[in-house]
């Protein structure tokens, strides 16, 4: 489709089936205005966006998909909001031109937003980087959060926005989780309790078996990553380096790995044991506590 009158055409019909209950009266422009309109918007986002080239026929239906019925069409259909819209219609896409685009001309908004909040014993590059996937990525199959933003207030307010709500919960998780296993890394036999030292002596023999078949069921990469961490002491960066990839990937690769032996080992104990729930849940608790240890020693 070119820059024709198509483009109103496109429009009207786009926003129309994106709301079959809007008033009728809304598109209160005829075609002619509105299409000099839509022309003058997608020549500026241009402008603004030199080195990003979104066709109509995808950036138009995003736009009128966009628009609210809350101020006069005219006014939604405005340069600035045309702008910012044409990049994110880009993001949404995973067009190469509009990412880049954005992280010349946006990240360093994520960074300074970000850089405001208790990082905790997250590094602000990690964070951002997770942020930035979600905004631009999505996770799960779901839409990046960039396809959310509608174009009312400008993107850099909405993005500094949604950086920080969406790292204050990711802070939240992860704080969760540590408190969890530091909960867990304390219950250690060489503490003195004598309880706990009887279930180690018990079980210890099932414990080894069922952490060798849970080592033996992961993936050869997994197992390589363990042993590395664990065995030869390289850290997250060094990980990073020797499979060319970000550390923040690394240590998701180590922490995906760990858990997946510590389920595994779980598991198998779970199907080797017949005791009292309240004994089998200490046992359970056991294992994390001596899992990195056994994880030096043997992976």
């Amino acid at each position: 489709m070119g820059d024709a009158p198509a483009l109103a055409r496109s429009f009207a019909s786009a926003w129309r089936a994106t709301r079959p209950d809007a008033p009728a009266d809304f598109l209160d422009l005829d075609e002619a205005s509105l299409e000099a309109a839509l022309v003058s918007l997608l020549a500026a986002a241009r402008a603004t966006w030199a080195s990003v080239t979104i066709d109509p026929d995808a950036f138009i239906p995003y736009l009128a998909a966009r628009i609210g019925t809350d101020v006069p069409l005219i006014h939604a259909l405005s340069p600035r909001a045309g702008a910012d819209l044409y990049l994110a219609c880009g993001c949404a896409h995973g067009d190469a031109a509009a990412l880049a685009a954005f992280d010349r001309a946006l990240l360093r908004d994520v960074t300074a937003a970000l850089a405001r909040i208790d990082l905790g014993s997250t590094t602000l590059e990690d964070l951002r980087d997770r942020i930035r996937h979600r905004i631009l990525i999505g996770e799960s199959g779901a839409l990046p959060r960039i396809a959310e933003y509608t174009g009312r207030g400008d993107l850099r307010g909405w993005l500094r926005v949604v950086a920080v709500r969406e790292a204050l919960g990711l802070l939240r998780k992860q704080k969760r989780e540590e408190r969890v296993h530091l909960e867990l890394a304390h219950i250690d036999p060489s503490s003195g309790d004598p309880e706990l030292a009887r279930i180690e002596q018990l079980y210890r023999e099932e414990f080894q078996s069922a952490f060798r078949e849970a080592l033996a069921s992961l993936s050869p990469r997994e197992r390589n990553l363990l042993r590395q961490h664990f065995q030869q002491g390289l850290g997250i960066d060094q990980l990073g380096e020797l499979y060319n990839i970000h550390r923040a990937t690394a240590a998701r690769w180590l922490a995906r790995a760990r858990e997946r032996l510590a389920s595994g080992t779980r598991q198998r104990m779970r199907e080797r044991l017949q005791v009292e729930r309240g004994e089998l849940d200490d046992i359970l608790r056991l294992i994390q506590s001596r899992l990195d240890i056994t994880l030096r020693s043997q992976a």
